[in-house]
């Protein structure tokens, strides 16, 4: 196995484990058909965005496309693709989407944390290495303070990527314009408004008239 696949698998391993042990929203005989298809839609969109962002390159090396092993998976892309399917879950299965993201998101700063080492192996834009570090950051805060996971992981990734976009010189670009900060800021954005509405008092129910 190529060494970067074997960095992904590690990080998807931590993943999978983290949310076996936490999981109470479904029984087991759903988990193994929500993971695994939680990461093949990770892994395509993970690929369909860097794909997409380099086309002038793949359009000319179709059979390159499903190459993964070579490196070349948009996160962005992944979190999509993964948000996609669980949202398809959920409805199917009548779960709570944001309950469920919040079983999820503490863990992925960790893995992409892991991930980001195989940047490393493939020699890719060195600032891999500060998005590690902040990653890494963005988990540490997530684990000490819990509470509402899922708006601080929109938040923190979504400045992560905002700031170390400035840096990249292989991020997707479209008319001047990152297409990873568009992301981002939709990212910080929503954090932030799921954070408020999360924090929001909850209405006292009206006292009963006898």
């Amino acid at each position: 196995m190529h060494l970067y696949g074997l960095i992904i698998g590690i990080a998807i391993v931590i993943g999978i484990d983290y949310f076996s042990r936490h999981n109470h929203l479904f029984p087991k005989s759903k988990e193994t058909f929500f993971i695994l298809g939680l990461i093949v839609s990770a892994i395509i969109g993970a690929r369909a965005y860097h794909v997409i962002d380099q086309w002038s390159f793949y359009s000319q090396n179709l059979v390159l496309i499903p190459q993964t092993w070579r490196g070349g998976l948009g996160i962005f892309g992944g979190l999509i693709g993964g948000l996609i399917f669980t949202t398809i879950f959920c409805k199917f299965y009548n779960i709570n989407l944001l309950s469920l993201a919040d079983l999820i998101t503490p863990i992925l700063p960790l893995c992409q944390t892991v991930g980001r080492f195989g940047n490393f192996i493939n020699r890719e834009n060195p600032i891999w290495w500060l998005e590690a570090l902040l990653d890494f950051s963005l988990f540490l805060i997530i684990f000490k303070f819990p509470k509402n996971p899922t708006a601080k992981y929109l938040i923190g990734y979504g400045l992560i990527r905002f700031f170390t976009e400035f840096f990249r010189t292989d991020t997707w670009v479209l008319n001047s314009v990152k297409i990873g900060q568009i992301i981002s800021t939709i990212f910080f954005f929503s954090g932030i408004i799921l954070f408020l509405c999360q924090s929001r008092p909850k209405a006292s129910p009206s006292p009963t008239v006898n």
